[in-house]
């Protein structure tokens, strides 16, 4: 092999190297979130106060639940949760990534959960499972009333509570789920950490408040007699103590033998609710915080629990957080047994303890053995089971939210040895803040997402600071809810308002393996090493990549013939597969061109807002149109699906200026906007417009149909109006820095590129400016996909595949 050759072959490996690492490094720069490779995290939703749970609606829009709002100054901790008059209250949020607008509001602090069914919002919150019906949503989203409602009393929501009156205290109700026979499935949790109410319970708020408080079994139960005596704090007096057994108000001693009888309204158990809600009965019980509860693909229920915490009258050290498949009737330990073993087992007896913990109960039914355990402190929260298309194997995804409760971090909790304080230190010895993925055929569980530093993020928000839930969406992506920022002054415990977040975690289709597997495929090639072996990994087309020609001379005059043909390659393999591609290429430097079907008609999809915003900058700069100038939104006539979050926010009647239209048309690519600046600028004028810069294929029998030549054609008058006039300037901008990112510079990193993607069923498609040394625009439109997103892969490897050999002319 020449020396030349070889030194091609190093010199291509290093730039395979230096572009592998260069996209780990911007991954890095924006968050602190360690994921395996080919898959990407960003920050989809900022500045939400203590969100707990998100679900859609059957059109896709996305709502989230906050667990309790303060909306004044005034007294924090339990005074707060009951509702009677204090400042905290909790709603249900409907967000995008411009919108954050109540629903729902005044609901009991803290709110747990919300789903959504055939129109029906659900919650969850604190003592309660409501019904919430609309009874105008048009134009009035916003639903008004206090914690005490009753339904009926709303002009504009009909709330039905199905389940009400539940104890209450340590925990809440938790998740909802539904089943495949219409019933509503949810969890509520107990009352105390390990069935005695204690100092700790006093500590947290809810004991001096709730003096007959306590945990209330769901069957009659047969109580040990054993009594824990603690200080006792409704006194001043430090040397007063007070004897508790368990399942009675603190205070109240319990004898052997002694009968507690079981009540519908209970704590620790999962509720079954009748489709009509009418009756709620009891599913299963003996759990501690059953928080999260979901179907798993194959019909089983499945539970997270959390595991008890070293405080209290009753302590209890080293308590997993155990996963269980819940059956009806099946009781699962709680109060003797963690994870299906005996709290009287030594491994659970606290430190400062000499002797192993009794159990309460007299008799125990059989207990449920758990199909995975976490270790303690885990704080296992909601899941969801992700679709093939994110992971082959549909793992339970599970938010581990670290040692602590949602309720004390909302309102404030006073005095904690334990619970959020042990949960919020940097010490990185929680083994929560992060995602985990859980396999439960095996009961083998890993970290999916984590950070770096493996402790929360705190007010940097540059990871995860406390996850609470993981869902997928409609678009098979992860959601991750964060809590946010909990911290303390010492004494206090509270949470950080508006530090929650939504965090979204896409597959990236393998795309780091697969450009590894391509790099050593084109290096073996080039350096004359052989095709690649069985087991190495798919080969590639031929020149995929591209390859460095001859050194030029001083003078720019490239030459694209091969890269050319090294396209009409890669395509000709996708063209076998039914599919129809276009590209057209343009050297900004030297005025070159080449193409590939760069005719070819295809529905333009987005990449039309390209020509009308420009059009509107140029009536903008002419003085023939202000930035300032309001148009009326009127949803008969205005309203369209697809991309933007202005279907989701406006109201008839609402009004948006020029400027917010033709920004939204570009950063969001909102298609409401389009239609309104199209509106306002007269179709016809457009299509005139549009000839006169040069476009061939105009809105051909009125469809928005363009090629790859006529898309090149408006970005490169886009990029020339912006050299002289501020308003192009401020258009390349926006298109620089849009959040649709799927396409040309999927696979560029190192430079900018100002883009517009478009698609629709079956249609790909990215025109742009890529600023590489020698900049250049490139245009690709592509139809007949199955998978759209698989096209805009490709349109990402054509991309950096010109991109290299652009670069390469100039090694």
């Amino acid at each position: 092999m020449s020396s030349k050759r070889l030194l091609t072959a190093l010199a291509f490996a290093a730039v395979c190297l230096i572009y592998l690492s260069a996209t780990r490094t911007e991954a890095e720069s924006i968050t602190e979130v360690i994921l395996p490779p080919g898959y990407r995290i960003e920050r989809y939703i900022s500045g939400l106060t203590f969100p707990t749970g998100i679900t859609w609606d059957e059109s896709g829009v996305m709502y989230v639940c906050e667990a309790a709002v303060s909306t004044r100054e005034g007294p924090q901790g339990i005074a707060a949760l009951a509702g009677d008059g204090g400042p905290v209250h909790g709603r249900i949020v409907w967000v995008g990534p411009d919108v954050h607008e109540v629903v729902i509001d005044g609901l009991n602090p803290p709110v747990t959960d919300v789903k959504i069914r055939n129109g029906v919002i659900y919650v969850a919150h604190r003592d309660c499972v409501s019904a919430i019906e609309a009874i105008e949503a048009a134009n009035a989203p916003v639903a008004q009333g206090d914690a005490q409602e009753q339904p009926g009393q709303s002009d504009m929501f009909r709330r039905t509570d199905l389940l009400q009156g539940l104890p209450f205290g340590d925990h809440f109700t938790g998740e909802i789920a539904f089943g495949a026979d219409g019933s509503i499935y949810v969890g509520h949790g107990t009352v105390t950490n390990s069935g005695v109410v204690g100092e700790d319970n006093f500590q947290r708020g809810w004991a001096a408040s709730f003096p007959e408080m306590h945990d209330v079994p769901a069957t009659d139960i047969v109580l040990s007699g054993m009594d824990f005596t603690s200080r006792d704090p409704r006194t001043t007096n430090p040397f007063d103590n007070a004897v508790t057994g368990g399942f009675l108000p603190f205070g109240t001693q319990s004898a052997p033998g002694q009968q507690i009888s079981g009540k519908s309204q209970a704590g620790g158990v999962i509720y079954r609710i009748a489709e009509n809600g009418d009756t709620a009965k009891v599913y299963a019980w003996g759990l501690r915080n059953p928080f999260g509860i979901g179907f798993a693909p194959d019909g089983r229920l499945i539970a997270t629990d959390q595991g008890y915490q070293d405080r209290g009258s009753r302590p209890v050290a080293n308590a997993p957080d155990p996963v269980y498949h819940i059956e009806q009737g099946a009781w699962y330990g709680w109060p003797d047994f963690a994870a299906g073993e005996s709290l009287t087992d030594p491994k659970f007896r606290p430190p400062a303890k000499n002797a192993p913990l009794a159990n309460l109960l007299q008799e125990h039914p059989e207990v449920e053995k758990p199909i995975a355990v976490f270790e303690p402190g885990t704080g296992l929260m909601k899941f969801g089971f992700a679709p093939a298309i994110f992971d082959n194997s549909q793992r339970m995804y599970v938010a581990a939210f670290g040692e602590g409760d949602i309720a004390c971090a909302a309102v404030g909790t006073k005095g904690l040895r334990h619970g959020i304080a042990a949960g919020t230190k940097d010490t990185g010895s929680t083994p929560g803040s992060c995602v985990y993925a859980l396999d439960l055929g095996t009961g083998q569980h890993e970290v999916f997402a984590y950070n770096r530093t493996m402790a929360p993020a705190g007010r940097s928000l540059s990871g995860f600071n406390h996850p609470v839930d993981v869902k997928f969406g409609p678009d098979g992506s992860m959601y991750v809810v964060d809590f946010g920022v909990i911290e303390s002054d010492g004494k206090v415990y509270r949470g950080v308002p508006g530090t929650g977040a939504v965090w979204k975690i896409s597959i990236q289709r393998s795309e780091l393996k697969l450009f590894r597997e391509k790099c050593m495929a084109l290096i073996q090639s080039i350096a004359g090493l052989g095709a690649p072996q069985e087991g190495d990994g798919p080969g590639v087309p031929d020149g995929l990549l591209g390859s460095a020609p001859q050194s030029l001379s001083s003078s720019w005059d490239p030459d694209y013939t091969q890269i050319q043909a090294q396209v009409e390659e890669y395509i000709s393999g996708l063209t076998a597969q039914g599919q129809e591609w276009g590209v057209f290429f343009k050297d900004l430097t030297s005025g070159k061109t080449f193409g590939v079907n760069p005719d070819l008609q295809v529905p333009a999809a987005s990449t039309v807002k390209v020509p009308v915003v420009l059009y509107t900058s140029m009536l903008v700069s002419r003085g023939e149109l202000s930035w300032n100038e309001t148009m009326t939104y009127n949803a008969a006539r205005d309203w369209r699906g697809g991309a933007g979050v202005i279907q989701y926010t406006a109201k008839d009647g609402d009004t948006f200026t020029i400027r917010e239209l033709a920004e939204k048309s570009i950063t969001h690519s909102d298609n409401v906007a389009w239609t309104m600046l199209e509106r306002r600028l007269g179709k016809d004028n457009l299509i005139n417009f549009m000839k006169e810069i040069g476009g061939q294929t105009v809105y051909p029998g009125g469809q928005n149909i363009s090629t790859p030549r006529d898309n090149a054609t408006y970005m490169e008058a886009a990029l020339n109006f912006s050299k002289t006039d501020p308003e192009g300037e401020k258009l390349m901008f926006d298109l620089a820095n849009t959040i649709w990112n799927t396409g040309l510079n999927r696979y560029i990193t190192e430079v900018t590129v100002a883009h517009k993607e478009g698609d629709i069923m079956g249609v790909a498609n990215d025109v742009g400016v890529i600023y590489a040394e020698r900049p250049y625009i490139l245009s690709i439109m592509s139809k007949g996909h199955e998978d759209v997103e698989a096209g805009f892969e490709r349109i990402g490897e054509i991309s950096r595949m010109i991109f290299e050999y652009q670069n390469s002319m100039l090694r």
